[in-house]
């Protein structure tokens, strides 16, 4: 009897503890198809054209680097990583990969200084500055310019001898024998500016962005306790737009990397240097060139793409680990306190 009356009490426990045990066990969430089922509709449109008109470009330029197709030949054979050791001993190659460095900077460094310096005009509280919107639609106009207009109009600006700068030249008196495209330092500074020109309100927009991003309080307490604007900018905006900055880095650090059609549209990567060599030829326009010119070589060309996508790659790890290593640096340091502290903050 004492038995079945412990097993009975047993049980009730049991029963009573049963559904606090069923209300702590997590829920298990079920898949709500018929809600679910619009969020996968709207995702795959995305995965269906970047498999298309991305990935399978670059899988098949991968694959297209370790052949030997060129022209309209359809026998197409594997030669392994000849391609890319062609390419590495041709000065065209290195001279195009200088060609963009140098291009690059002379735009990228200029661009990102005055877009910094008028947004933080454009967005600053103390300095009032009238038609600040007119300032901005005129910065970023440019920018709303397609390359090919852009690049007749600079072609027939510097023109010879019918161009605006030669005329105006000639009605002031001065001498105008001197032809800016036949030399390869004048033609990178002209391609370059149109670069800095074209895209410097779009930096300046992102940056301006950012700016305003921030909480006016943290400015207005700088203020009061006797912070210069130079010092606000210097010591609170840049530290806070550092995100956007970096972004901005990124972008276009890859798109002066990739640069075409100002290169190609303005002088079509001339003038000529010696050994084949061009003086504003970029990666991007010797890719080009070596594709649909000549003997069609799409498999050095498809080599070259390679080549550029891991430079591309490499200057974009770069980028974020500099960009990211006082972080770093703050977690390190965050780590090693906690571990002499005993783990305790």
């Amino acid at each position: 009897m004492r038995h079945d009356q412990s097993t009975a009490a047993a049980g009730t426990v049991a029963e009573q503890c049963a559904p606090e045990a069923r209300e702590q066990q997590p829920k298990k969430k079920k898949f709500r198809w018929k809600v679910d089922y619009y969020g996968i509709l709207f995702i795959v449109p995305f995965f269906v054209v970047y498999a298309i008109f991305s990935l399978y470009p670059m899988i098949y330029s991968v694959v297209l680097s370790l052949t030997d197709y060129a022209g309209f030949n359809r026998d197409i054979h594997l030669i392994g990583f000849e391609n890319f050791v062609w390419l590495a001993q041709q000065a065209r190659f290195w001279q195009s990969l200088l060609n963009t460095v140098i291009i690059f900077c002379m735009n990228f460094v200029p661009q990102m200084l005055f877009a910094l310096i008028f947004a933080a005009m454009f967005t600053g509280k103390t300095y009032k500055m009238r038609g600040k919107g007119v300032f901005k639609g005129i910065y970023y106009l440019p920018n709303i310019l397609t390359a090919t207009s852009v690049a007749v109009m600079f072609y027939t600006l510097f023109a010879r001898p019918s161009g605006g700068l030669w005329q105006l030249l000639t009605h002031m008196g001065m001498s105008t024998d001197y032809n800016l495209y036949l030399f390869p330092w004048p033609s990178r500074i002209i391609i370059a500016f149109i670069r800095f020109w074209m895209w410097l309100g779009n930096s300046m927009i992102t940056l301006s962005a950012g700016i305003l991003g921030i909480n006016p309080s943290v400015f207005e307490a700088a203020q009061l306790d006797g912070a210069t604007q130079k010092d606000i900018f210097l010591h609170i905006t840049l530290p806070l737009i550092k995100p956007i900055v970096v972004y901005s880095l990124v972008v276009s650090t890859l798109g002066g990397l990739q640069v075409f059609d100002i290169p190609y549209l303005f002088l079509s990567g001339g003038p000529a240097l010696t050994d084949g060599r061009y003086a504003t030829e970029t990666v991007a326009v010797y890719i080009y060139k070596i594709a649909f010119d000549g003997d069609m070589r799409y498999n050095v060309a498809s080599a070259a793409s390679v080549y550029l996508f891991v430079i591309c790659m490499l200057v974009s790890f770069v980028l974020f680990r500099i960009t990211h290593s006082d972080e770093l640096k703050q977690e390190k340091r965050l780590a090693r306190r906690l571990a002499k502290r005993g783990g305790v903050a």
